[in-house]
């Protein structure tokens, strides 16, 4: 079987791609997709597919810079590129790449299914809601990192993007747009919580707790606790005294 994937940023034509070719026919796999650039790589990068289904323009990592990218990693990998009339000026940038096939839009069924033969016979002998899946799991593994590494002075949106293997810019839109909120306030969100936990369940003094969740300048810390929640540090533990 041939394990395919498919970068195609327009739901409504990556949807009828998937459903209107009869891939197990053809003896193909349809082994994942993605919805721009950046995931297209990542995913790419993990699921090692024999050809890829590419749109030109994407958001994040356009279509040409995507198959370059994935042609380096798999040199072998044959790729069908998906373009607009007015796209093909970008037809020599492609061929250096080694794009094996264009096909342009609208793309009829008959088409992609004559030229998924053409590429079994060169071998030798779903849904919307799975880009919603691979955006969790991308919040999934920040969320971990975070953990993981919260008590880092340096910890910031950009190391994390590097750890999981996307831009800053595109962690950043992705993280807004699932949590609702910036990963800035995430992280300090969460190192506050540790630090109100501390100052609870611990005699440790500010100044340690500080340090503990990623602040090293304890007057940072205090400036930053108050904004969150209203008191300092000592006022915070004083509380119960006064309860």
């Amino acid at each position: 079987m041939l394990r395919v994937f498919l970068a195609e940023d327009e739901f409504v034509i990556r949807e009828g791609i998937k459903k209107n070719i009869d891939w197990e026919a053809h003896q193909c796999e349809l082994c994942g997709e993605a919805g721009d650039g950046e995931t297209a790589l990542e995913k790419v990068r993990e699921l090692k597919p024999d050809l890829i289904i590419s749109d030109i323009r994407m958001p994040f990592m356009d279509g040409l810079t995507f198959c370059s990218k994935a042609k380096e990693l798999f040199p072998d990998v044959q790729i069908i590129l998906l373009t607009g009339y007015e796209e093909f000026e970008y037809a020599r940038t492609a061929i250096e790449i080694g794009v094996a096939k264009y096909l342009t839009k609208p793309i009829s069924r008959e088409e992609l299914s004559a030229v998924l033969d053409e590429m079994v016979a060169k071998q030798p002998g779903g849904v919307m809601h799975e880009s919603a899946e691979e955006y969790r799991e991308v919040i999934y593994r920040v969320f971990s990192y975070v953990e993981q590494h919260y008590t880092e002075e340096d910890l910031s949106l950009t190391k994390v993007a590097e750890h999981i293997g996307l831009s800053p810019n595109h962690l950043s839109t992705v993280f807004k747009e699932e949590t609702g909120q910036s990963f800035t306030k995430y992280l300090t969100d969460h190192r506050i919580k540790v630090a109100m936990n501390l100052l609870d369940t611990s005699k440790k003094r500010s100044s340690e707790i500080a340090e503990m969740v990623g602040y090293p300048d304890p007057h940072y810390f205090s400036s930053v606790f108050k904004k969150q929640t209203g008191m300092t540090p000592s006022q915070y533990r004083d509380r119960k005294d006064e309860v």
